[in-house]
């Protein structure tokens, strides 16, 4: 393996409102790797406020990307934070504070060794939560599945072994393919999307891990979508 490029980018929040408005939002407190070389970068924003629509209180976000440890590792933390993010329209949909995180892990010994997963970059949620979600005051359940509550030791576990953990596999597998299924209908709202963990192509067709902690979709004004805290990880050896 001649080099690892690295990919890290975060947002605080991102929206599109048409009505009222319109109102584009675009990636407040975002910050990324644009080289794929290890580096800390770190973002912020101090809170937006949309008359009569949405609104949220500051964001932070970071890349941290680490040189190559001694023992052949590369590792990368992407990490987003939102407080007081809210929606009024016909209901009022409020959250005290979105944390969404992405770890990303490689080994260079990996690279050269036989089976499907040798060449491909170990990726888990970090620190999600959903803090004090609710509706009109009225607390909204939002249940995450089992890799985003993973404890720390759990991760390194996994994220570090010489063969990955068949149990931690299948379940990074079924939480990307129940995507779909975590949302919320609000009736004269719309839905709400979250912990929503795709792939999209990187690197030499190596998987972009995304994890959107709060999507929303909305029906009636306000109209449009936005979303609230958003990471993406993985990277790639050449």
């Amino acid at each position: 393996m001649k080099e690892y490029l690295y990919h890290g980018q975060a947002f605080g929040v991102d929206a599109d409102i048409t009505d009222p408005g319109p109102y584009k939002l675009p990636q407040h407190g975002k910050c990324g790797l644009t080289d794929g070389k290890p580096g800390q970068l770190n973002g912020q924003h101090d809170g937006y406020t949309m008359p009569g629509g949405l609104s949220h209180g500051p964001c932070v976000t970071s890349v941290n990307a680490m040189p190559e440890d001694k023992d052949g590792f590369f590792r990368s933390e992407v990490r987003a934070t939102v407080d007081n993010l809210r929606v009024e329209g016909k209901s009022l949909l409020s959250v005290d504070r979105i944390t969404v995180g992405v770890i990303s892990v490689f080994r260079r010994q990996w690279f050269d060794r036989p089976g499907h997963h040798a060449r491909r970059t170990r990726v888990l949620p970090l620190d999600c939560s959903l803090v004090n979600l609710t509706l009109d005051g009225a607390p909204l359940d939002a249940p995450l599945p089992a890799p985003f509550k993973y404890s720390a030791d759990q991760r390194e576990a996994y994220l570090t072994a010489d063969e990955p953990d068949a149990t931690v596999e299948a379940d990074v597998r079924q939480a990307i393919i129940d995507t779909p299924s975590r949302t919320i209908y609000i009736r004269n709202f719309g839905r709400i999307f979250f912990g929503e963990w795709t792939l999209i192509p990187g690197e030499n067709f190596q998987p972009v891990h995304q994890i959107g902690m709060l999507r929303m979709a909305f029906s009636s004004p306000p109209s449009g979508g936005g979303t609230g805290g958003g990471t993406s990880g993985g990277g790639s050896g050449g």
